[in-house]
């Protein structure tokens, strides 16, 4: 019989993932419509650097299995807040639940994420076996051989994730004792009370704790900046056109993003400030302006990469920065809307500018 925390784990799980699946199903009808055949292509090739590694020496077959197997944790690692809460962290601690019961509910609670993974692997593995690619030509059992390492690697990996998480209660207590902490404020003679309350109720909290905002728009920020740059310099052909698409799909996912951080903070808060002697408008418009902030800031590197190129003296040009600045604002003054309409906002400016920036060069 099961241990009483093991089935509750499980069913922690897959009401996460349920719930988690239930918030992408207005999204993923749009995704799937617009990029089936590049979603198609990733299927095929799930399998291909586990079954390719076995056709190189051991070693560099072990490191590019072990690579792989990291990168396919990615997935647990971002939803570890939703199959492992910090509540239900506090709340084990408290128990007298073992070590190793622990230790198997990570287990199968890897192990039950890891089953898409492998049906996926499974699929990719029968369309290359099916196609017999001159690497895995002379036999298939070392490329089988490599994949079942490789997803056995993730589940570690999963492991292991989930058991850095359990045992993260001290800082989360440090944390939690912070917040509960009375805070000194500035007086308002000081400093701007607008801003004040900005930085505590916006900025800060999405720096802290479990909170992953602050990084995550610190990464697509620097990845459309790095695309951004090279961009402007790449010579005619695939290479300018990917680095397009790279550049105005972060572009606007930065701005989409970080807009949607802010609107489900200003949810949080609005019974709080609902209750204090002030008009919230002005907090809020300066936190969904900031959100734009990124944005823009890509786009002045567009334009001063394009400026000695003289892109910009070209309708195209012209209309690639108007509709990237007005793109941006739209996204963040735009009323609520159903999750639908704005996937179908964000996938349309996706594509309209990276239409529009592949006609910059004349």
């Amino acid at each position: 019989m099961a241990h009483a925390y093991v089935t509750f784990r499980i069913r922690l799980a897959k009401h996460a993932l349920r719930r988690f699946a239930a918030s992408l199903r207005g999204s993923a009808e749009i995704i799937l419509l617009v990029f089936t055949h590049a979603m198609v292509g990733l299927l095929a090739l799930a399998a291909l650097p586990p079954m390719y590694a076995s056709s190189l020496p051991l070693p560099q077959a072990l490191g590019i299995q072990a690579a792989y197997g990291l990168l396919m944790t990615a997935p647990l690692a971002l939803l570890r807040k939703r199959v492992l809460p910090q509540d239900v962290v506090h709340w084990v601690h408290r128990l007298p639940v073992p070590r190793r019961v622990q230790l198997k509910a990570d287990a199968l609670v890897a192990g039950l994420l890891a089953g898409p993974l492998a049906l996926m692997y499974l699929v990719s593995g029968a369309v290359l076996m099916y196609q017999q690619p001159a690497w895995l030509a002379p036999a298939p059992a070392p490329a089988i051989l490599g994949t079942l390492l490789s997803l056995a690697l993730t589940w570690l990996f999963s492991i292991g994730v989930l058991s850095l998480r359990s045992r993260m209660v001290s800082r989360s207590h440090w944390w939690h004792a912070a917040q509960r902490a009375p805070s000194h404020y500035v007086h308002a003679a000081l400093r701007p009370r607008t801003p004040a309350l900005w930085r505590r109720l916006f900025w800060l909290p999405f720096w802290r704790a479990d909170n992953v905002v602050g990084w995550q728009q610190s990464v697509l920020l620097a990845a459309a900046v790095a695309s951004a740059l090279p961009w402007m310099q790449a010579p005619p052909g695939v290479i300018r056109a990917l680095l397009a698409l790279a550049t105005c799909t972060l572009m606007v996912l930065v701005t989409d993003r970080g807009d949607k951080a802010v609107r489900e903070q200003a949810a949080r808060l609005a019974p709080l400030i609902a209750a204090w002697p002030l008009a919230p408008r002005a907090l809020l418009v300066l936190a969904r302006g900031f959100s734009v902030l990124p944005a823009l800031l890509v786009v002045l590197v567009v334009f001063a990469g394009g400026l000695h190129h003289g892109l910009w003296q070209h309708p195209a040009g012209r209309a690639w920065l108007v509709l990237a600045v007005a793109g941006q604002l739209l996204l963040v003054g735009l009323p609520y809307v159903n999750e639908r309409t704005r996937v179908g906002l964000v996938i349309a400016q996706i594509l309209v500018l990276t239409a529009v920036g592949s006609e910059l060069w004349p």
